[in-house]
């Protein structure tokens, strides 16, 4: 009883603060215009999500720009009268290639329109690597660099633990199976260095991306692909070096730069991108609605709730639930599945999967957008879709299955540890970290995992029209870049998401130039809803999800080894190192 008023409590104070802010807001709003001439401030330091949050995230001040934002931003922007151009901030590498990729294909069509577009960075990466950055940025018309700025266009490198040796030292066995060679997941835990096979497939990832890198520079800034490819060679170049190779326009100060694009506006105002888009709204916004489902993180059998602040997660129940909703809904006529995941739990991966085929089955078109990462179990609930399309960057393929432990029997021993064991069933303690696989275990494990990697194989050679050769070649657990996928057949198109949305028309047999309202399912949470998760439990403290995001890094660099822990067969892709 005590801890349910402490909680109405709390509730009741939320909401009195909550009404107060959200009053002051809304006051602030309540005339919402714009100026009559405006210059786009685009901030690309600033955290950029795939997927938006809810709306406590807002209400809190802690509400990141998601690439669809910047997307609907940018299109919006090139058919308004009122838009003379843009400016741009840069920094480090902040966001993935694919979504690099969207935003500079977004930047061109906006420059087709005879718009402008600076880009400005006090350093196109300090003490770390600028390359996804620089790339962007050199799609604008001019690129201007603080005096002192590095241009930090260095080429890419992949650094991956290999902790054999640690295990080793403290008494862990790490036991794990794969199919096949290329599916080097659990080799961080089970060797010191890379296979022949791991190596060869990051030297071509890496050798992929360099030259997608280099093309993209060379095509905007009007070089030869060799000559940036001697400047990548020479990074990090100093501002007065950048500048006389060509690769920025201008050394300034971002006062100069904003300076120079409202001078070049005609005396327009500068506007945040995020107001801009509050005030004039998304591009896809009228007409039949297509559905956007995000399946972004790991892919799990988990609950649907997200605690506190927590980014949305690639879980069954809410990738089912979304699917099997927009199937219902007779306002939908077809769906876009945007994913940004390298897999995870198999059950999870084929009920999404299965999700997938039934919504088809009603005559509603799929059309599957991958983002930065849409390999092993990403691919499994892709490969059903009417059309798949990927960027040039994107990390898919991965068709492969992983499945073992970790078994700490030799540690405790050293520690004096002693576990009785009391067990009905020959193996009823097989998944025990307390000790290693015997012979039965191992041979229930092989069984689990060829089962599941030739349902993964049959599964894609069914649903892309593949025979066992193709797949198989495409397979072997290892990943491909979009470009390579292409030509595997194991995507349709190399494409962004606009490209996306007039193919879903298409599909769905609207005019090529039919609007269309493009709706999040499920719709996020709203501020009510969150603050009563709150207040029941179910959310974390503010305080306490603010810390997890300011630890959100040192998580995603330890998140491969630790889902390596898990028994269970999964299909996850091989993490790159990428920096």
């Amino acid at each position: 009883m005590f801890t349910f008023l402490v909680r109405l409590f709390a509730l009741i104070g939320f909401l009195i603060v909550g009404g107060i802010v959200t009053g002051v807001w809304l006051f602030w709003r309540s005339a919402p215009s714009l100026p009559d001439t405006i210059v786009l401030e685009l901030d690309f330091e600033r955290p950029m999500t795939e997927a938006a949050g809810g709306g406590l995230d807002s209400l809190i001040g802690h509400s990141d720009a998601t690439l669809r934002d910047v997307l609907d931003a940018v299109e919006r922007g090139r058919t308004d009268p009122r838009v003379k151009g843009l400016v741009a901030r840069f920094g480090g590498d902040t966001m993935g290639f694919a979504q690099a990729q969207e935003i500079r294909a977004a930047i061109d069509r906006f420059r087709a329109t005879g718009r402008f577009a600076i880009a400005y960075a006090d350093s196109f990466g300090e003490g770390g690597a600028g390359n996804r950055s620089y790339m962007l940025a050199s799609a604008f018309d001019e690129v201007w660099l603080q005096p002192l700025g590095i241009v930090s266009l260095t080429g890419l490198s992949a650094q991956i633990p290999f902790a054999r040796a640690a295990l080793d030292e403290v008494g862990v066995r790490p036991q794990f199976q794969q199919r096949e060679e290329y599916k080097s997941f659990a080799e961080m835990l089970t060797r010191s260095d890379f296979t022949p096979a791991h190596r060869e497939m990051m030297e071509s990832l890496i050798g992929d991306l360099t030259g997608q890198i280099a093309d993209a520079v060379a095509r905007s800034r009007r070089m030869a692909v060799a000559e940036v490819r001697g400047l990548i060679d020479r990074a990090p170049l100093m501002d007065r070096e950048a500048l006389a190779a060509r690769l920025i326009d201008r050394i300034g100060y971002r006062d100069e730069a904003v300076a120079e694009a409202v001078r070049r506006s005609g005396g327009a105002e500068l506007v945040d991108m995020l107001d801009y888009l509050a005030i004039a709204g998304p591009v896809h916004a009228e007409g039949p609605t297509i559905a956007l489902i995000h399946a972004v993180g790991t892919i799990s059998r988990g609950s649907d709730e997200r605690e506190g602040l927590a980014p949305l997660n690639a879980t069954a129940e809410r990738l089912v639930g979304a699917l099997e909703e927009a199937a219902e809904d007779s306002t939908v006529v077809a769906v876009i599945l945007r994913i940004d995941s390298g897999g995870g739990s198999v059950a999870a991966s084929e009920s999404i999967r299965r999700a997938v085929v039934k919504l088809r089955e009603t005559g509603k078109p799929l059309v599957v957008s991958m983002g930065d990462t849409a390999a092993s179990g990403g691919y499994w609930i892709a490969m059903n879709a009417d059309r798949i399309l990927a960027s040039p960057a994107t990390f898919t393929g991965s068709i492969g299955v992983v499945a073992g432990k970790v078994s700490g029997a030799a540690l405790s021993q050293r520690l004096g540890v002693n576990w009785g064991v009391v067990e009905v069933g020959r193996n009823a303690g097989m998944w025990s970290p307390a000790r290693p696989f015997n012979e039965s275990h191992e041979e229930r494990l092989t069984a689990m995992i060829d089962a599941s990697y030739q349902a993964f194989l049959d599964k894609v050679a069914e649903a892309r029209r593949l025979s066992p050769e193709q797949v198989h070649d495409a397979a072997r657990g290892r990943v491909w870049t979009g470009t390579q996928a292409l030509r595997l057949g194991l995507v349709d198109e190399l494409g962004d998401q606009e490209r996306a949305i007039a193919i879903a028309r298409e599909l769905a047999k609207l005019a090529p130039d039919a609007p269309v309202t493009l709706t999040p399912f499920p719709p996020p949470k709203s501020t009510l809803d969150e603050l009563l998760d709150l207040a029941s439990g179910r959310g974390d403290l503010i305080q306490g999800a603010r810390a997890l995001a300011a630890l959100k890094p040192l998580i995603d660099m330890a998140r491969p080894l630790l889902a390596a822990l898990n028994a269970e067969p999964r299909m996850v892709m091989t993490p790159t190192g990428l920096r």
